[in-house]
């Protein structure tokens, strides 16, 4: 299968210069190709449309003009672009799952049919053809056998999470209302918006089932989509089903392999997806919001916050919306425009806590860590009553912040709250055991703090890495040793986790492997005093290095 590799780098910028055909105005090409590079997506879709015009038998060509109008949202010229290339022989799989969505949309079914075969089976197309093979037929009035088609136990590996959402949705269009409940209680596994909206799918169909107590107790105000729904059933309004057809059960099937290639760093083909999606179902807020997203990782932010803007209002994902435009604005150095829209709207009569974390949040990013705490409790002091235990996480946030501001006894204080409202959240245990430690401070309670952390979370390499620096501090240097190459191998990549290792192996006398990883490390942080610290260890030893370090 060939990757949409090129969907965020134009070729030319990964591999060897296009030869570009004599006909074609150079300008154009050569102009597209550095307004992409200057991260201004939708320019670069206008200008390599342009040099496809002027040389329409350019497969290449056509190739990365397609591949920038998905990128710059162009739906129409997305779908004409793939349909030329199909009919020019072109049978890439993401070509062929363009020109499919497009017949999807224009209720084709008969193209559906058509293209079906040629979508393949490798990949993502394994799930993906299975899925508009079984909406195609709840289409055509077949909804046993589209029914029956996406029935989890059929499948396995990692097909199944997608057939057991897929078929969740499929439920609740045919009306089985009890059946697409308990489906939707299966799935909603997670934290997120998705999962929140996937709930939102559960009270639905538990509403229409008559059982509307049980969907408001699904429905607690812990995130403001949730509370929104809430209050729309309470108001007797339906809250309507996720996907009521095949445009919007493709959407959420895009939206999924978006996602899931996020995570696998797939950035370029999780775009693509998130398009896809957008151009299925745009009355929808989940995929502006992924393809802003990526949109942003990928340094395209006035793209990104085009994408935000068609984030539909009044669901509770305002504030989310707003935040990521605040970070946009932020990267493009818009820093002063963010701070106003968001304190405007933390100063607004109807502010929510989600509009005071985000300008927490945005204090932080700028190192104002006082002013980021007192965002924090400002919504502690105003909601932190009603939230009952899931304000834990405030009261966490807000003791960072103080930490980082000087205000030791502040942050200790709202640790232990933390803790109070959640006994069991290992992450603040680790939090206030390690800065115990490292501040000399009971190491009894230390130890037992971390020690717990890291029996309730095994699998999280900053937990094991602080029960591994422990270890270390109190003299069990083979056991340090062994418990931070298990940190490492959870999280191969953090410098501060290689920098620990280092130090156990000196102590344990393999000077040469505790200098290469100390070199790891040093090749991996920023500028600063990690640096010089790191720098110190190399040129002088961890014993003479904070001597030396004294010194300078």
């Amino acid at each position: 299968m060939r990757s949409l590799a090129a969907l965020l780098i134009l070729a030319a910028a990964a591999t060897p210069a296009l030869a570009t055909p004599t006909a074609l105005p150079r300008t154009a090409y050569v102009l597209g190709r550095y307004a992409w590079l200057d991260h201004d997506v939708e320019r670069a879709a206008r200008l390599l449309e342009s040099a496809r015009l002027a040389d329409p038998a350019s497969a290449s060509i056509t190739r990365q003009a397609w591949e920038l109008a998905v990128a710059a949202g162009d739906g129409p010229r997305a779908f004409k672009l793939a349909q030329a290339m199909g009919a020019a022989g072109n049978r890439d799989a993401e070509v062929v799952i363009t020109r499919l969505a497009d017949a999807v949309l224009k209720k084709d079914w008969a193209a559906v049919q058509q293209l079906r075969p040629a979508l393949g089976v490798q990949a993502w197309p394994q799930v993906a053809g299975p899925v508009i093979d079984a909406w195609a037929q709840f289409a055509r009035g077949d909804t046993d056998g589209a029914s029956a088609a996406m029935e989890p136990a059929r499948t396995q590996g990692f097909m199944r999470p997608y057939f057991a959402e897929q078929r969740a949705h499929m439920l609740a269009a045919l009306g089985r209302w009890d059946a697409a409940a308990s489906a939707y209680a299966r799935v909603r596994a997670g934290n997120g918006t998705a999962a929140a909206v996937l709930r939102q799918g559960q009270a639905d169909a538990l509403a229409m089932a008559g059982r509307k107590d049980e969907a408001l107790a699904l429905l607690f105000p812990s995130d403001r989509p949730t509370a929104v729904a809430r209050q729309r059933l309470e108001a007797g309004k339906r809250l309507g089903p996720l996907a009521p057809d095949a445009r919007n059960a493709m959407a959420w099937m895009f939206l999924r392999f978006s996602d899931d290639l996020a995570r696998e760093r797939a950035e370029p083909l999780a775009l693509f997806f998130a398009r896809l999606a957008s151009f299925m179902a745009p009355e929808q807020p989940l995929p502006w919001l992924s393809v802003a997203d990526h949109l942003a990782q990928a340094g395209q932010n006035q793209a990104a916050l085009t994408a935000l803007a068609r984030v539909p209002a009044g669901l509770g994902l305002d504030e989310l919306a707003r935040s990521r435009r605040a970070e946009a604005l932020e990267a493009m150095g818009a820093g002063k425009e963010a701070g106003e829209l968001l304190q405007a709207a933390a100063a607004a009569p109807g502010a929510s806590v989600e509009d005071l974390v985000g300008l927490a949040a945005w204090h932080q990013r700028a190192g104002r860590h006082a002013e980021a705490a007192t965002a924090y409790g400002t919504a502690i002091d105003r909601f932190g009553a009603g939230m009952g235990a899931q304000a834990w996480n405030l009261h966490y946030l807000r003791a960072i912040m103080r930490d980082r501001a000087g205000d030791w006894p502040g942050a200790e204080a709202d640790l232990k709250t933390a803790l109070t409202l959640f006994p069991d959240e290992a992450g603040v245990m680790n939090y206030l055991g390690y800065t115990l430690m490292e501040r000399g401070e009971r190491l009894a309670e230390a130890q037992a703090l971390i020690e717990k952390a890291a029996k309730l979370r095994p699998g999280d390499g900053g937990i094991i890495d602080s029960l591994g620096w422990l270890q270390l501090k109190l003299g069990q240097v083979d056991e340090a040793v062994a418990t931070l190459e298990r940190a490492l191998a959870l999280e191969p990549e953090d410098p501060t986790l290689i920098s620990h290792l280092g130090d156990a192996l000196w102590s344990q006398g393999r000077r040469i492997e505790a200098r290469f990883r100390w070199r790891q490390a040093l090749a991996i942080v920023a500028e600063g005093d990690e640096k010089r610290r790191l720098q110190a260890r190399l040129d002088y030893g961890l014993d003479a290095a904070p001597a030396m370090l004294a010194q300078r």
